[in-house]
């Protein structure tokens, strides 16, 4: 257990640090300026926010135009779902392979959905586009758990430390981003099978859905300046005593059992994952273990722990 007092509030302001423009309209107005909007063509509002030490590592081809006064970034000459996707693909193929220190490092060749902020599926990106344009991603996440008497143990894995980001951090037992066309549950019983040798079977079977978590971070998944805008679906499952996670590839290193009491010790001590706090803390608020009546900073943290991603352009 961590000599220091747990916190949630503060695990909170590690993780949602993106600020609020109705807290500040001239300080958030000021912090834009290091912003591009991602913008595509025949629609009004943005889909996301590039930083700019980003945009100046991209090799543009003409399907793009920069309004450096306004600091937009706009896909042009792309008027359908497969051509807007296929733009977006040759040009972070070009990114990775070109590798200037902002790009992406990898192409993961595994497509996610982006949204408009009316909820149209508009193209399909592919993960390492995530990061650099700021869009709305999609993840899932289970905390496995097993019951020992009165007592709850939770299965927690260390990552590898040949993860390209954050290794050897603590996480929530699986998590995974959700593909486009796939459900979160889907995800859910492909990643428990891939990475804990847990069978799809058993998750389908056991699997319970928690609701939603929802932030926005000023840094990259690699901690460089950028824009995260998360959505993360929240899962639940007992796993039997005669049943041990074991890790399915080389993205976990091992699985151990933890109590609650070393789950918050361990994230007041940093060693998970930052902004897996959020999904923890939401455990906490929905078992009661975190009450109005023991949080003095209660409201606040189920405020931040939904966030309304509302993209828009702050002009000046």
């Amino acid at each position: 257990m961590s000599s220091k007092p747990f916190s949630g509030l503060s695990l909170v302001k590690l993780v949602d640090t993106w600020p609020y423009y109705q807290q500040n309209p001239a300080a958030y107005k000021a912090w834009m300026q290091d912003y591009y909007y991602f913008m595509i063509e025949g629609y009004p509002k943005p889909f996301g926010y590039m930083h700019k030490s980003i945009l100046q590592g991209l090799n543009l081809s003409p399907s793009w135009k920069v309004n450096s006064e306004r600091r937009l970034l706009t896909m042009v000459q792309a008027d359908s779902f497969q051509e807007r996707t296929q733009v977006m693909r040759e040009m972070l193929l070009r990114a990775v392979k070109e590798g200037a220190p902002t790009s992406p490092r990898k192409f993961y060749d595994e497509a996610l959905r982006v949204m408009s902020s009316e909820g149209e599926h508009v193209l399909d990106t592919d993960r390492s586009g995530l990061d650099p344009f700021g869009v709305v991603s999609f993840s899932s996440h289970v905390i496995g758990f097993v019951r020992d008497g009165n007592d709850t143990k939770y299965w927690v894995p260390k990552r590898s430390a040949t993860k390209p980001t954050v290794p050897n951090k603590l996480d929530s037992t699986v998590a995974g981003v959700v593909r486009s066309g796939e459900r979160p549950v889907d995800c859910m019983a492909r990643k428990i099978a891939v990475e804990a040798s847990v069978p799809k079977e058993y998750t389908r079977a056991n699997i319970t859905a928690c609701g939603t978590v929802s932030y926005q971070m000023s840094i990259t998944s690699n901690g460089k300046p950028g824009c995260q805008h998360i959505i993360s679906y929240l899962y639940e499952m007992e796993i039997g005593r005669d049943m041990i996670p074991r890790p399915g590839n080389d993205e976990v290193e091992a699985f151990t059992l933890m109590t609650l009491d070393d789950v918050k010790g361990a994230l007041m001590e940093g060693e998970f994952v930052a902004n897996r706090a959020m999904i923890w803390l939401a455990y906490l608020i929905r078992h009661g273990v975190m009450t109005a009546e023991n949080e003095p900073d209660f409201i606040e943290i189920c405020q931040r722990l939904q966030r309304k991603h509302d993209l828009f352009i702050v002009e000046g």
